[in-house]
């Protein structure tokens, strides 16, 4: 567990050296992924690799270009293939800390789809682990909520139907159902 704890404040500590206001970002898709990974009844040790694989799910990008990341308009072809790369890349980062090799495997998936139309190995429905799927649900509604080159940010609940709409294509249903519930639940507290 010191391992695992260790390797992931180094790798956030890069992440957030390469680029400056990500970690608020990747420290909620952590929160909101164990919060969902307890909801959905998984053991304490799963919890915890699906919140570390969730904090590390972009990690893989460091090694995309700038002018990628931060285009404001539609990536073309040849840029999606390279942007696509990012969850191996960020496996084989995982993989180098032994530590972190559950994680990887999380990271390598969070693209996949329920659908199987998603990437790098275009695995379906139970195929794709089930901390990956927590992991893509979890991200997909942070990134909503957030400002980006390419989109400005939505409201909590168009962000949940958004959720709802892609539920049984690219997103696990239960994995939905139990987030919306999460979230509504408490909004509804604050």
């Amino acid at each position: 567990m010191r391992a695992q704890r260790e390797s992931l404040g180094l790798l956030l500590k890069v992440v957030a050296e390469h680029t400056p206001g990500i970690l608020e970002h990747l420290n909620r898709v952590g929160r909101l992924a164990r919060s969902t990974a307890q909801a959905l009844g998984l053991s304490e040790d799963e919890v915890e690799c699906v919140e570390i694989a969730a904090r590390l799910h972009d990690v893989g990008k460091l090694a995309i270009p700038d002018s990628i990341l931060d285009k404001p308009g539609e990536l073309d072809a040849r840029e999606w293939v390279i942007m696509r790369t990012h969850a191996e890349v960020g496996e084989r980062m995982l993989l180098a800390a032994p530590s972190l090799a559950d994680a990887a495997e999380l990271v390598r998936a969070h693209h996949e789809r329920f659908d199987g139309r998603g990437y790098p190995d275009r695995l379906a429905g139970d195929a794709i682990p089930l901390g990956a799927r927590i992991i893509s649900v979890c991200a997909a509604f942070a990134a909503m909520m957030r400002n980006r080159p390419f989109s400005d940010a939505i409201t909590v609940e168009e962000a949940l139907d958004e959720l709802g709409r892609c539920a049984g294509g690219q997103f696990d249903p239960l994995v939905v159902e139990a987030f919306q519930q999460l979230i509504r639940r408490a909004t509804a507290q604050s």
